[in-house]
């Protein structure tokens, strides 16, 4: 691609990509005060107690949130996740007025929620559906000008509801088009994207995964369009659609999901508790390696970090290097003679790696990430390992999907730099959780994270 990701970012920022994001917010951000309302109503016939309102409030915008309750949609109905929205109320209601109501109240509350919720949610698709209308739709790029991009551009042009107004096509054969232009091929698409203010991308035809990540990095909500009679449609769940032409958006990027800053302060409070819990053992340790290599028990190395980045990472020293150029150059000591009993010890256990949870506190790791690399062996793996820089996208962490898996030490790159794009690109907080679980285990086994 002509524009990296990261470059795509600053491009987004100058282009205005915080504007659009808080286009694409105002409809999640209608629905919450929709059930906040209509919560604060229904819960208020149990009578003036405060305290037990914002409980149902609080617990009705969590189970909501959980269930993907206000998720964006590109033709919003006052139906979607009309069971599931009927269930939180049930819920809420239940935990907030347990003891001070009947279930019969409770079930009558609840029910008054559902409906009033359902009429708030009316009256909002009512209205996005009307300004989108009146002409406040994201201007859009097709990508692909053949027959399949031609029939989405004829219906998104003549049913503005969908919110996505085609202002041209990108195609790699240039070509006429009977509704919009073709603009450029995907080459251009840093351009274009700033030229026409484009917000939104539409992809109908045959696109490299860095296209679409590219897109996204511009500030583009990115949409792949599927024939219909294509195979994917039966293995992913169809969600939205262009007058039933099925329509799959790109999931955002994890520093851009509401979950994203808990893993901030999952990772403080671990780090914290991690490194009260484990004062003992390192000071334990720190006595043994003073006694096996000298006074100076911390051992700092640059890395890689988020975004290709440096990072000093904090060890335990475990031996002595002969100079700086070999610590950042030795791929492995696992059989180095310098490597006393003691640095055996810990590097088997993974103990020297205990001085991380002061890099976690301090921001440059996460708990749970990509493993940081030195310099040299990022530039030489980049070169050689397909979608090995790809890994930068998050945080690196203190462990990971690749290390519990038992991709650590001398073990294949090509295999670890997959597992790590795997974590990546399908990164949620229960992964997180997930992964910091089973490192326990790992190190219950002594055999390292």
């Amino acid at each position: 691609m002509a524009v990296s990701i990261r470059a795509g970012r600053q491009i987004a920022w100058r282009a205005g990509a915080q504007t659009a994001g808080h286009r694409r917010a105002v409809q999640p951000l209608g629905l919450v005060g929709v059930d906040v309302v209509c919560m604060t109503f229904a819960a208020a016939g149990a009578g003036p107690d405060l305290r037990r309102i914002a409980v149902a409030g609080i617990v009705v915008l969590a189970l909501n949130g959980a269930g993907r309750v206000y998720q964006p949609r590109v033709v919003p109905s006052c139906l979607d996740r009309g069971l599931w929205l009927a269930g939180s109320g049930l819920v809420s209601v239940l935990v907030a007025f347990w003891g001070a109501a009947s279930l019969v109240e409770v079930t009558l509350f609840a029910g008054l929620f559902t409906f009033l919720a359902v009429c708030g949610r009316s009256v909002l698709c009512l209205a996005v559906r009307r300004a989108r209308e009146r002409g406040r739709s994201a201007p859009t790029l097709v990508v692909g000008a053949g027959a399949h991009g031609h029939r989405l551009a004829d219906l998104l042009l003549t049913h503005p509801e969908h919110g996505l107004l085609p202002v041209g096509f990108l195609d790699e054969g240039a070509g006429e088009s009977r509704c919009v232009p073709v603009l450029g091929g995907l080459s251009d698409v840093t351009d274009i994207v700033q030229t026409h203010g484009v917000r939104a991308v539409v992809i109908a035809g045959a696109v490299r995964q860095s296209f679409a990540r590219t897109a996204r990095a511009l500030g583009c909500e990115v949409y792949l369009a599927p024939d219909p009679g294509d195979v994917i449609v039966d293995f992913v769940a169809l969600r939205e659609h262009v007058r039933s032409f099925p329509l799959l958006r790109m999931r955002p990027e994890a520093q851009r999901r509401a979950t994203w800053p808990v893993k901030r302060v999952l990772d403080v409070a671990v780090a914290l508790t991690g490194l009260v819990l484990t004062a003992p053992i390192l000071a334990l340790c720190a006595m043994m390696v003073r006694s096996e290599v000298g006074p100076k028990l911390l051992f700092r190395q640059q890395r890689v970090g988020l975004g290709g980045g440096p990072i000093e990472l904090l060890k335990l020293r475990t031996m002595r290097p002969a100079d700086p150029h070999e610590s950042a150059t030795l791929w492995s000591i696992a059989d180095d003679h310098r490597v006393g009993p003691v640095g055996r010890s810990l590097r088997r256990t993974s103990a020297d790696e205990l001085p991380q949870l002061w890099n976690v506190l301090q921001g440059s790791m996460s708990i749970v990430g990509p493993r940081p690399e030195r310099p040299h062996f990022v530039e030489q793996f980049s070169r050689t390992i397909p979608g090995y820089e790809l890994r930068h996208r998050l945080p690196v962490g203190l462990t990971g999907w690749a290390q519990i898996h038992g991709l650590r030490g001398d073990t294949s790159i090509e295999d670890r730099a997959r597992f790590d794009n795997f974590y990546v690109d399908g990164w949620t907080l229960r992964s997180d959780i997930k992964i910091m679980m089973r490192t326990m285990w790992c190190l219950l086994r002594r055999s390292g994270s």
